[in-house]
C-alpha cells in the first residue's frame, strides 16, 4: 500500500488521471479489518482531495480535507495540519473566496512556524500574498511576499524561492511598476527553462512582452510576445495567455504595422470568446458537483429520522388511506368529468389563439428580417469605416506635421502622437479643429457647391470622416455620446441623397 500511495504523490503533480486507480486499490485494502493504518489513511485522503480540487469538485475536496484534519488532529500530528491547512488554503484561493483562504493561510503559517519548516512558510506566505493582491491589499501582499523569500531562503529551497520571485513579478507588473518586474521576470524565466517548466515559460515570456513594450522597446516586447504565442501552441495552453495577441497588436500598431495589428485583435477577440464558453461550462460543472455533494449530505443526514418516522406513521398512513380510497374515487370522477369539459372549452380557445398566432407570427418575422437587414447594413458600414479609418491615420498624421507649428503653446507634434494613442485633451482638440479647414480646403470647398443645404455640424463631421477620425474619436472631439454621432451620419445619407448600400464614408473620401 505504501507503494500505491508513494506512486500517488508521483502522480499527483504529473498525470492526475491515475490517481483514482490508486486510490481504489488502497481503499480496497484499508476495508480489510486486520488492516489499521491511520498515517496511509490520512495520507489518501489528502490526496484524493487534491484529485477532487483539480476535477473542480471543490465540495467533495473539501470534505476529505476535513476528514483528513479530524485524524492529523486526533493523533497530534503538526507536521501535517501545516500541510492540511495549506491545502484547505489552497481550496478555497481557487473558488476566489480570498478571505476564507487568508484565514487557512494564516493557520497554516501559525503552525509551520511552530514546526519551524521554513520551506512551506515560503509557500505559504507566497500564496497568501496572492489572495492579498485579488483583494487590491497591495502592501500586505508585497510584505507576504517579502516574507516568502525570507523563508525560501533560510530553507535553501531555490525552487520555492524562484516560484515567490515570479509571483512578485506578476504583483510588480500590475501595479506597472515595471523596471522592478524585468529583472525578477527575466530570472524566473531562466529557472523555468532549466527545470522545463513549460506552462510557467510560457506565462512568464508573456508577462516580459507587456513590461518590455511599457519600456518602449518594441524589439525585444514583439521577441517574447512571439515566444509565449509558439509556446503556448506547442503545449496547447494558449488559452492561459490569449491577451499575448493583444499586447503583440499593440506593438504593431505603435511600429505602424496596422494590418498585423487588426489581425491579432481578431485572434484575441476570437479566442477570448471561446474561452467564455468553456469558463461558463467549468462553472456549471462547479455548481452541478456542489449541488450533487450538498444533496447526499443532506440526505445521510436525514435518513435515520425518517427511517424512524415512518414506522410511527405507517399505522396511521394505513388507516387514512382506507378513508381516503372513497373520497379520492368520487373526487377522481367529478374532477374527470370537469377535465373533459374543460377540455373543450380549452380546445376551442386554443383554436382560435393559434389563429391569432399565426397572423402575429407571420408580422414578427417579417419585422425580424427587415432588422436583420438593417443591422447588416449597419456592420458593413461599421467594418468599411473602421478600415478607412485605419488606413487614414497615418495620412493626417502627415498633413498635420506639414502644418508643423505651435499655437497657444501646443505642439502639433504632440497632437499626432496623442491621436494615435486616442488621448486627445481638450486644448489639444482646439488646436486640431482650428488646422481642419487647412487640411480639407478644397474638399470643403467641393462639398460646399455641392450640398449648400448642409449646416454648419454636417459640414464639421464631414470634415473628420474626410480626414479618417473614427466614430468613437469624432464622439470626443465633439464632446457627445456614439449615438449622437450615428444619428447625424444617418441624417447626412439622407441630406447627401446616398442609398442604404452606399458608404458614406467612400462617398466622402471621393470627393
Amino acid at each position: 500500500m505504501q507503494h500505491l500511495l508513494d506512486l500517488g504523490t508521483y502522480q499527483k503533480s504529473r498525470n492526475t488521471d491515475k490517481l483514482p486507480t490508486y486510490h481504489q486499490q488502497v481503499r480496497e485494502i484499508l476495508k480489510k479489518n486486520s488492516y489499521d493504518n491511520i498515517k496511509h489513511h490520512k495520507t489518501l485522503l489528502i490526496q484524493s482531495g487534491v484529485y477532487k480540487r483539480r476535477s473542480l469538485d471543490y465540495s467533495g475536496a473539501l470534505k476529505d480535507y476535513l476528514a483528513a484534519q479530524k485524524i492529523i488532529i486526533e493523533t497530534n500530528d503538526s507536521i501535517y495540519l501545516g500541510v492540511n491547512y495549506g491545502n484547505i488554503a489552497m481550496l478555497y484561493k481557487f473558488k476566489n473566496e480570498c478571505d476564507k483562504a487568508i484565514v487557512n493561510f494564516k493557520k497554516a503559517i501559525k503552525t509551520n512556524t511552530n514546526n519551524k519548516n521554513h520551506r512551506l512558510l515560503g509557500i505559504n506566505y507566497s500564496n497568501i500574498a496572492k489572495c492579498y493582491a485579488e483583494m487590491d491589499k497591495i502592501d500586505s501582499a508585497f510584505y507576504a511576499f517579502d516574507k516568502g523569500i525570507y523563508h525560501s531562503k533560510l530553507a535553501e529551497a531555490y525552487d520555492v524561492l524562484q516560484g515567490v520571485y515570479g509571483n512578485k513579478a506578476s504583483l510588480l507588473l500590475d501595479q506597472k511598476r515595471y523596471e522592478e518586474a524585468l529583472p525578477l521576470q527575466l530570472n524566473f524565466l531562466k529557472y523555468t527553462k532549466s527545470v522545463n517548466k513549460y506552462l510557467s515559460q510560457t506565462i512568464t515570456n508573456r508577462n516580459l512582452a507587456e513590461t518590455y513594450f511599457q519600456l518602449k522597446n518594441n524589439d525585444k516586447a514583439l521577441f517574447y510576445a512571439n515566444e509565449a504565442i509558439k509556446l503556448g501552441n506547442k503545449i496547447n495552453m494558449i488559452s492561459r495567455i490569449y491577451d499575448v495577441y493583444k499586447i503583440r497588436g499593440e506593438i504593431y500598431k505603435s511600429a505602424g504595422k496596422l494590418d498585423l495589428a487588426f489581425n491579432d485583435l481578431k485572434t484575441y477577440n476570437k479566442i477570448q470568446k471561446d474561452i467564455n464558453v468553456v469558463n461558463n461550462a467549468k462553472k456549471f460543472k462547479e455548481i452541478e458537483m456542489t449541488h450533487s455533494f450538498e444533496k447526499a449530505r443532506i440526505t445521510d443526514s436525514i435518513v435515520n429520522a425518517e427511517e424512524r418516522r415512518r414506522i410511527e406513521l405507517q399505522l396511521e398512513k394505513e388507516e387514512i388511506q382506507k378513508q381516503l380510497y372513497l373520497a379520492s374515487l368520487v373526487i377522481t370522477l367529478i374532477i374527470g368529468l370537469l377535465v373533459l369539459y374543460l377540455g373543450y372549452l380549452l380546445y376551442l380557445k386554443i383554436k382560435r389563439k393559434n389563429k391569432i398566432k399565426q397572423d402575429l407570427l407571420s408580422n414578427q418575422i417579417d419585422e425580424l428580417n427587415t432588422e436583420v437587414t438593417t443591422k447588416k447594413e449597419e456592420v458593413n458600414e461599421l467594418l468599411t469605416e473602421t478600415i478607412i479609418h485605419l488606413r487614414s491615420k497615418e495620412k493626417l498624421a502627415e498633413n498635420l506635421s506639414k502644418l508643423s507649428h505651435e499655437e497657444e503653446g501646443v505642439s502639433l507634434k504632440s497632437i499626432i502622437a496623442d491621436l494615435k494613442a486616442d488621448k486627445l485633451e481638450d486644448a489639444k482638440i482646439v488646436v486640431l479643429k482650428q488646422n481642419i479647414e487647412s487640411l480639407n480646403y478644397e474638399f470643403l470647398k467641393n462639398l460646399k457647391n455641392l450640398h449648400p443645404n448642409l449646416t454648419k455640424t454636417d459640414i464639421e463631421v464631414c470634415s473628420f470622416i474626410k480626414i479618417g477620425l473614427s466614430r468613437k474619436e469624432i464622439s470626443n472631439l465633439r464632446k457627445t455620446s456614439l449615438d449622437a454621432i450615428k444619428s447625424t451620419r444617418f441624417r447626412l445619407k439622407k441630406k447627401l441623397k446616398l442609398t442604404a448600400e452606399e458608404s458614406l464614408d467612400e462617398y466622402i473620401r471621393s470627393l
